[in-house]
Order: C-alpha cells, then structure tokens, then sequence
C-alpha cells in the first residue's frame, strides 16, 4: 500500500514570496556562485526564461519547513514544475498527469531524499533522468503506466534505498534489471498483472535487499532469488504457484518472515523450506492445502509463528505430526492455526487438539528399497528409497553411524529431495552397509544396502591414459603396493611363457650347434681317409721300340 508521506501544507503568504529589491541585490553581489560550497541562493530555469529565486516555492505547489517540503499533489500537472527550491529533501507530484520524466529534471536537488511520484501516467523515463540525485533515498513510481522497468534511469543513485514499481503494466524483468542500485533495501514489484517473464538472472546485484514484493504478479513459479543473499522479508501472495518444490528458496538463508496467502498453493513438497535456517514467520493461510509432508518445519529451528488457517486440511495420519508440532510450539493456544475439513466425523475440530486415538495409522511402506551396489572409485553413485507419498520423511544411516538428512551435506554425499542417497564421486573408505529410515506419524520403516568401492586398476588406468594421449604425455610411477592380484597373476603367466620360449630357443641353437660340430669332424674324417689310401698303379708304356731309327 501507498504510505502517506505527510500532509498537505497551507501556502506561504504573500509576503514571503516577493522580495525587495534592495535585499535581492544584496543577495545576488554577496552569494558564491552555484556549487562552489557556499549555501547561497540558486537560480533554476527549467524552461528558460527568467525564474523565481531557487527557495520560493512554484505556484502549483505548496511548501514548508523553509521549502525543504514541497507538495504537489492534484494539481493536474503536465509536467514537473520549473524552480524547485534546491534546499528540498521531500517533493510529492502524487496525482497528477506527467507522462514523461526528461533527462536532467531534478539535477539541481542534490539534498533531495524522497521523491514521489506515484499515480501519475508515466509512461517513459529517458536516461539520466533522475541525474544529479546523490542523496535520494526513496524512489515512488507506483501506479503508473511503465512498461519496461527504467534500468538505464537508476545510474548515480548511489543512495537509493526504497524503490516502488507496483502496479505498472511492465511485462518482463530481464536480466540485472537493478544492478546499477545495489544499495536497495526495498524494493516493491506487487501487483504487475501483465508479468510474463522474470529473467534468472533479473535480481543479481541486489546484495543489499531486504524486502522483496512480488505479490499478485500471477506468478505459476516462484523465480530464481539465490542472489538475495540478506533478504528477510518476502511477499509472494495472491499469485498462483499451486506447487512449492525443493529449492524453490534456495540461498535464502536469511529470510525472516514468508507470506503465500491466498496463492492458490495445492501441494508442498518434503523438504521444500529446507532452506529457511532463519525463518520466524510463516502465513500459509486461504490455500488449497489438504496435508503437509511429515516433519516439513523440523529444519525451522527459529520459527515461531505459523498461519495455516482457511486451507482444506483433510485430518488423518499425514496430519498428526502437524498436531505435535503445533502442540510444542505453540502450547498456550493450539487453537490458533487450522481446523478440519475432512472427514466429516472431525469438521471443524482444531488440528492442535488431535491425538493418535482419534486414527488408525500404519507404519509407511518403502515401495523401491535400495538394492546393493558395485562401483570402481571415482564414479557417481545412488541409493535410492522411494516410498509411495510424500507425507513421509526419509534419513539415512552411514556406515560410521551418521544420520543423514535432506538439507544436511558432507562432501561428496548428500540426501536428494526424493530421499535418493546421491554420491558424486565415490572412494574405497564409503564402502559398507547403508540404512535408509522411512518415517510418519505411526512409526518408521528400514531398509539396507552395501555399497561396494573397488580400487582403480592402475594398469587400466594407465591404459586409458595412453590411449586417450594428446599433445603432452604423462610420465608416472605405479608403486609395488599399489598393484593388484590380478594385476601380479598376469604378469607371472606372461613371464612364464617368456621362460618357455627362451627355452625352446636355446634348446634348438643347441641342436643346431652340436650337429654343426658333428658335421665338420665328418667332413675332416673323410678327407683325411681319401689323402692315406693305397697308392694308385701307374703303368709305364716302354716307348723305345716305337722310336724310329733316327741314328741309322
């Protein structure tokens, strides 16, 4: 809602609004110059011309507290008035007919903290028109005509804390849509009927804010607010989110107070406020709530006050948690929350009166139980526990005897919302039995598993690093210690193989050498035995008688 900033003031009298002109001389010869520090007296002209003295108040407008006040309201103004007294720190132009806020308006109100300029039928705001600003704390432009949200118009107001946008006809938030004021604190985004898109990243740079309105935007989903890392206040109802899920509120660990009333919410999700460490507050009152999954505020150490009243609630099992938490929390009036809706026999009776007499409950059923598991180190892993509603709660017990739950994290090991136990990336020491523990009102169900961690083979290992090689190889030493039985077998039946071969060689080299050996004393043998042997019979031919007679 708007807030009234103060009320109409009676103008000035007439008197205060000439001057003589002796006083007026006095004043232009002896005053240092604008802004050379001095606290004389400054002339505007916003349309040219000559313009009144910088302290008179415009005729449109009505002034006081020396002129540091000026109000403006329905005085059907087309534009902002020319000659605004440069002392003033508070100016209304509420309900007027401005459409247009030009470059440069206000650029003589550096003392300016609160400008309003709400209910007008401002439809365009030109960069820099809000320059010269330093000190402006609280900026007003809601119901107005906006379309887009002026990003490029907030630069230089280093001091804005309050900014109000509601009920313009702005369609989307984009991207670091306030990043050029991260000194707000409040910033009011209700009733923009016409929203269709809210960027992920439209609320990064706000590290100071701590109250956020984004009631009756007709939101379907609650967008991302991770970067409000100091919110504590947030206003999301009259929307239509029917589902609230795990980590809708992600990173707001600093939320103080959440309002979803009347937001058409059907069903909350186990583990959905996981994030809420701070939260007090909490109205979920005029929904279409029906049940709570089992132990939904248990993460809420610091929550006091809770809403539930004018839902559905149908009173049963799911329930009868909600009753003993009320009962706890709030002992002196159990009366205050939720009535039944169902069945009919307990309409109309408070949720905080009920007991385990007035049902007949069962323990819950693990409809998917985890089966064991076998992995190499290093590879992502998961125990899954399903159980057939949400109303239950599901932990978990690790075999050192920690008990995990959703929203509790070790490293590399987490509970998922479903109840899956997630490991990212899994070592020898998570070898062991794991228990997950279904839980409602009537008691708890178990169910184990072991999951088996097997060691790298490190000549695998080295394999696949050859193979996958690149520019740079990696030289690496595998330690003795390090290697496996199989590893060791393989290496054995290898050597005994080289063993056989070498074997099998030098058995033949030496055949071949001693038939070699044989070969030659043979060979020797024989050559010897063909030199020694009988002497061969030469027959010599007497050939004297066949001479002829040469000397007769």
């Amino acid at each position: 809602m708007a807030r009234a900033r103060g009320s109409l003031c009676p103008p000035l009298p007439p008197g205060r609004m000439s001057w003589p002109h002796g006083a007026l001389l006095f004043l232009w010869l002896f005053s240092p110059p604008l802004g050379a520090g001095g606290g004389g007296m400054a002339v505007t002209s916003a349309a040219g011309g000559g313009a009144p003295p910088a302290t008179s108040c415009p005729a449109a407008c009505s002034c006081s507290n020396q002129a540091s006040r000026v109000i403006c309201t329905r005085r059907e103004l087309a534009e902002v008035p020319a000659s605004i007294p440069v002392n003033t720190r508070y100016l209304n132009l509420q309900e007027n007919g401005i459409q247009v806020i030009r470059t440069d308006t206000f650029k003589h109100l550096r003392h300016l903290e609160i400008l309003q300029l709400s209910k007008n039928l401002v439809r365009k705001i030109e960069v820099g028109a809000f320059n010269g600003l330093p000190s402006l704390n609280t900026l007003e432009l809601f119901d107005n005509r906006l379309t887009t949200v002026p990003t490029q118009a907030f630069e230089y107001l280093s001091k804005l804390r309050e900014l109000w946008l509601r009920n313009n006809p702005i369609e989307s938030i984009p991207s670091y849509a306030f990043n050029r004021v991260p000194s707000l604190r409040r910033l009011d985004l209700g009733e923009l009927k016409r929203l269709e898109y809210i960027s992920e990243a439209a609320f990064e740079g706000l590290v100071n804010l701590r109250y956020l309105n984004l009631g009756m935007c007709n939101l379907k989903d609650i967008p991302n607010l991770t970067a409000l890392v100091r919110l504590e206040e947030l206003e999301l109802s009259g929307n239509r989110l029917d589902l609230i899920r795990p980590g809708s509120f992600q990173g707001l660990t600093s939320l103080r107070k959440l309002w979803l009333m009347h937001a058409q919410v059907a069903t909350i999700e186990r583990n959905a406020f996981d994030d809420l460490k701070s939260l007090e507050e909490l109205n979920l009152s005029h929904n279409n709530l029906m049940s709570l999954p089992h132990d939904l505020f248990t993460p809420l150490h610091r929550l006091e006050r809770v809403h539930l009243n004018h839902n559905p609630w149908h009173c049963n099992c799911d329930v009868l948690w909600l009753s003993w938490w009320l009962k706890e929390t709030v002992p002196s009036n159990t009366t205050c929350c939720a009535r039944c809706h169902a069945p009919a026999g307990l309409k109309g009776r408070y949720i905080g009166e009920l007991d385990q007499s007035h049902f007949t409950c069962y323990a819950p059923v693990i409809v998917e139980p985890p089966t064991d598991l076998n992995v190499t180190e290093g590879m992502a892993a998961e125990l899954k526990c399903r159980t057939g509603t949400s109303m239950t709660s599901v932990n978990w017990l690790t075999p050192n005897g920690t008990l995990m739950t959703h929203g509790s994290y070790r490293v590399r090991i987490s509970v998922l919302h479903d109840g899956t136990l997630n490991f990212t990336n899994v070592t020898v020491q998570d070898t062991g039995q794991y228990t997950c523990m279904v839980t409602n009102s009537a008691g708890n169900t178990t169910a184990s598993a072991t999951l088996n961690v097997s060691a790298v083979d490190p000549v695998a290992a080295g394999s696949a690093g050859s193979a996958g090689g690149g520019a740079t190889e990696k030289a690496f030493t595998v330690p003795i210690t390090d290697v496996t039985e199989n590893a060791l077998k393989d290496l054995d039946d290898v050597m005994k193989t080289t063993k056989i071969i070498i074997g099998c060689f030098v058995a033949i080299t030496f055949m071949a050498a001693v038939m070699l050996v044989a070969f030659y004393k043979l060979r020797r043998q024989h050559q010897l035995h063909k030199h020694h042997g009988p002497t061969r019979t030469v027959e010599i031919i007497n050939v004297e008688d066949e001479l002829p007679a040469a000397s007769a």
